[in-house]
This record gives structure tokens, C-alpha cells and sequence, in this order.
């Protein structure tokens, strides 16, 4: 039986898709190619080899559903083949061509990379071997390191079963799993392999500590209720590594080699429009730790995102690419500052530098252009006499107000205020309408993401902007402001 959510990332094509059951396969183990189809009459391509990778063998499944959708019945049915290869050397799988319902269909092409192990040989007479190994046991301060950690078993060992697997101690270190573990067949014996980064704290010789793990094997002399062999569990556990940790020579925001780009979208923009920085560092090296320092532009408003880290291990060696966006708007010329950070590169033990280039920036329009947009308010004739007629009745209405009242009036207009206060207050919390009040701040970071999604908020943020930076001509209509807040937060949703 195929387990399909073990498979991440369906490769789709049409109505047909194909998946490997690894991209990286240890030299001498088996890969599956699978084709899954769907469709009612499927024509497979007969497939006797793969790219110079002889198949070992060839399997069909198929599966079929009923569902009621709609008031109308649905019939579905899928067809798996299943094609074992071994691959001797890196290759791409090509497109095949499958003939589903009397149209053809084609998979896309997959890579697969074939890698010898280094996992240590297990002795003839060994049942298994459980062992730490490290190619550095002498690095800089800040410097990282992989560290692999091996279980072989022996076919000998009837109904292996693992539990309670604890990772190995690195307290003096700042650790992470790279990747899944793996597991594949060498000379005949099974092997469990798992690979960790590792980056030294500080200067010393530290210690790191054994993983351990609790191995079960089948005990052919005991039986339960049920006619099935007992387990017979052994607590076992790997070697520790020592590790020295050296100083520095030189002090470095990074250490390895790398290459830095710099790009930006525009240097000419709209008045409010953003420009676009992206900065990628790529090389040998870990950059898990590496925090780029932040932008900060008098008159500016600038947004980032979270950096994009990925890391990978080729034959021992870590490489690794650091990538991060800004955006900025201004409603007036400005410069995008150079920055520039260390590296020391153990290979030369020379610390170089990388640079990223200043950028001037020019902001066409005029900066009131926006307030220019907005027009001031005129009084038209009929409101201006209304206005006077009411003022020469104020006017008369001090004069009465020169001659006695009766005291309880204005006391009871009082206190009917206060029922009336009291009772809509009360209604207002029974709907339970208490919004949100959103700064400037907090508005354009929810906003501004979205400028290009729809003209009323990007002119909204433009008015947010103009307000930020004191033009107070321009009115913000909170109950739009909050419509729109409300329209990207259900997006998200």
C-alpha cells in the first residue's frame, strides 16, 4: 500500500502526476517512480529503463470511489504504476506520456541526485553500530559545523523496532536538524542516518554527548495471547565528541565564503510608490545567526520582510544563502545608504568585506500634490445666510436668556440627558461593538501590502502617509479606514 502523504509536493501535469520516493538516493539503494493517473481507461508507456537505470520491477494499484456531490453521484477512479529503478549517477527522469480517457497527458521531468554513504561499516560480527561522527573537531569561535549521527542494523536482529530516541546533548552549542533522516540499505544492514549544524558559543573544549535510543528485538522464546512474539528492549547509546573551540582571529559579522548581490526596482518613483531593495548572500558558510542590520531614512517609511534562509550539506561542507526584501516610500527625494559587513574567509584567513552601493532616489510630483487633490471646503451663499440667521438669533436668544428661568427646567433637561446616555451606552455594549481604534503606524503596515490590490486603499495609504508626516489637511475617514482594514484582514482569513 502507498502512503501518499508521505510524499511532499505532487508534481502536477493535467490529470496526471508523477512523484519519486526520494530525490536523493544513496548510491546502491532502489527509487520508485510512481504515476499516478486518474481517469476511467489509462494507457501507461511500457518503461524498462530509466535514463540508463536498469528497472528492477513493476507494480499497478488502483483504487476506486463513489462520492454524492451536488445531488448528482461521482465516480473516481485512480491508477498507480509503480517502477523501481537504481540509479548509478545523477539523473533526470523524463516526461512520459500517459493516455487517459483518449487524450494523452504528459508528467514533468524530476531530478535525482545519487550520493555515496558515509556511514561507518559494520563489523561481520557486530548486530549494530551507534556512533557520532564530526569531519571538524577543531573550529573558530561562531564557526559552524555538520555533525552526523549513524545507526546501523544487522539483518540478524529479528523484528528491529526503535523507541524513545533522545538527540545527542549540544547545550554548549547552537544546534538544529538539517533535513529529515534517512534511511537505506548498505551491505546488507539497515542505516539510520541524521545530521545536525552546529555553531560554537564560545571559546573552550566542550563536549558533546551521547544520543541514545532503546532498540527492540523479537523474543522467539515468548508469545503472547495472541501468538505474537514479545519484544526484548536494550537501552543503547552512541559515543561522545570532543570539540575545540578556538578564538577568532578576527572579529567578523559572518565566517566562510560568500558573495553578496544587491538589487533595486527604481530609482525614479511616483510621489508615495515604493522602491524595492533586495539583498541575497550566498556561499559557503552558515547564515542562521546573521541579522542584517536595519534601514533607517529620515523622512521614509520603510518595510521589511522576514529573511529567507535555506541550507543545505554537499560532501561535509555547509552552504547556505541569506535573502531579504525592503520597501520605501517617500513623498520627496531621498538616498538608500551603503552598508557594508565582514566576513572572515578561513580559507584565505583574510577578512573581507561586502558592500552594498548607496542609491539616490528621485520622487517625481510635488510633495503637497496629494493635499492639492483633496479640495478645501467652500461655503455656498444659502449655508452663509442660514449661518446669519442663526447667529442674529443666538443673538436674541442671549437676551432672553437675561431673564429669570425656572430652576427645575434645566434640571430635569439634566437628568433626562442622563437616562437617555445611560440607556444607549447600554444598548452599544449589548452588540458587543467595541472596534478597534488603529494608529497610522499600525494602519499602513496592515495597508500597505495591499496598494496594489486596490485603488481605494492604495489612496488610503497615501493619505495615511501625508498625515504621518504632519500634513493635517487631509482627513482620514475612520469608518472607511476600518472597512478597508477589515477587507485585507478577511483575505488573510
Amino acid at each position: 500500500m502507498i502512503i501518499w502523504y508521505l510524499f511532499p509536493g505532487w508534481l502536477l501535469a493535467a490529470s496526471v502526476e508523477a512523484k519519486v520516493s526520494a530525490s536523493e538516493v544513496i548510491e546502491g539503494n532502489s527509487a520508485e517512480l510512481y504515476i499516478r493517473a486518474q481517469g476511467d481507461e489509462v494507457a501507461f508507456p511500457e518503461i524498462l529503463e530509466i535514463e540508463g537505470a536498469t528497472v528492477v520491477g513493476t507494480s499497478m494499484q488502483s483504487s476506486h470511489t463513489m462520492s454524492y456531490v451536488n445531488g448528482a453521484m461521482k465516480s473516481e477512479k485512480i491508477t498507480t504504476k509503480v517502477i523501481g529503478f537504481v540509479p548509478q549517477k545523477d539523473l533526470t527522469i523524463p516526461s512520459y506520456a500517459v493516455k487517459i480517457d483518449g487524450q494523452v497527458y504528459k508528467t514533468e521531468p524530476i531530478s535525482i541526485t545519487v550520493s555515496a554513504s558515509k556511514a561507518p561499516q559494520l563489523k561481520a560480527d557486530a548486530r549494530y553500530l551507534f556512533e557520532l561522527r564530526s569531519e571538524k573537531r577543531e573550529v573558530m569561535k561562531g564557526e559552524s559545523f555538520v555533525v552526523n549521527l549513524y545507526l546501523s542494523l544487522s539483518d540478524q536482529i529479528q523484528g528491529a523496532t526503535l523507541a524513545d530516541f533522545a538527540d545527542p546533548m549540544m547545550q554548549d552549542f547552537y544546534s538544529k536538524p538539517l533535513g529529515e533522516p534517512k534511511q537505506y540499505r548498505q551491505n546488507g544492514n539497515t542505516v539510520i542516518e541524521k545530521q545536525y549544524l552546529l555553531t560554537a558559543k564560545q571559546e573552550g573544549n566542550f563536549t558533546i554527548g551521547a544520543a541514545t535510543v532503546k532498540l527492540g528485538e523479537a523474543d522467539l522464546r515468548r508469545r503472547d495471547l495472541f501468538g505474537r512474539y514479545a519484544t526484548q528492549w536494550y537501552a543503547i547509546s552512541s559515543n561522545a565528541l570532543m570539540v575545540q573551540v578556538k578564538p577568532q582571529p578576527l572579529k567578523s559579522d559572518l565566517i566562510g565564503e560568500f558573495t553578496l548581490n544587491a538589487t533595486v526596482d527604481a530609482t525614479e518613483v511616483e510621489a508615495n510608490k515604493p522602491v524595492n531593495l533586495t539583498i541575497r548572500i550566498e556561499g559557503k558558510g552558515n547564515v542562521e545567526d546573521f541579522e542584517f542590520p536595519p534601514y533607517t531614512i529620515e523622512g521614509v517609511t520603510i518595510f521589511s520582510d522576514d529573511a529567507n534562509i535555506e541550507s543545505r550539506v554537499d560532501n561535509g561542507e555547509i552552504y547556505s544563502s541569506y535573502t531579504k526584501s525592503f520597501a520605501m516610500i517617500s513623498d520627496k527625494d531621498f538616498t538608500i545608504p551603503a552598508k557594508s559587513f565582514t566576513v572572515y574567509n578561513p580559507k584565505t584567513s583574510q577578512l573581507e568585506k561586502l558592500e552594498i552601493a548607496s542609491y539616490a532616489v528621485s520622487v517625481k510630483g510635488d510633495t503637497n500634490a496629494l493635499a492639492a487633490t483633496v479640495p478645501h471646503e467652500t461655503i455656498p451663499s444659502k449655508v452663509e445666510s442660514s449661518i446669519e440667521k442663526s447667529t442674529s438669533v443666538s443673538q436674541s436668544e442671549k437676551t432672553r436668556q437675561s431673564q429669570p428661568t425656572v430652576w427645575w427646567i434645566p434640571v430635569l433637561s439634566f437628568a433626562a440627558g442622563m437616562v437617555v446616555m445611560y440607556l444607549l451606552l447600554k444598548w452599544w455594549a449589548s452588540r458587543g461593538q467595541k472596534q478597534k481604534i488603529y494608529g497610522k503606524d499600525e494602519a499602513l503596515h496592515l495597508l500597505y501590502p495591499h496598494i496594489n490590490d486596490d485603488p481605494e486603499i492604495e489612496e488610503m495609504v497615501r493619505k495615511l502617509y501625508s498625515r504621518k508626516h504632519g500634513d493635517k489637511r487631509i482627513d482620514i475617514d475612520k469608518k472607511v479606514l476600518k472597512r478597508l482594514i477589515n477587507k485585507v484582514q478577511h483575505r488573510k482569513d
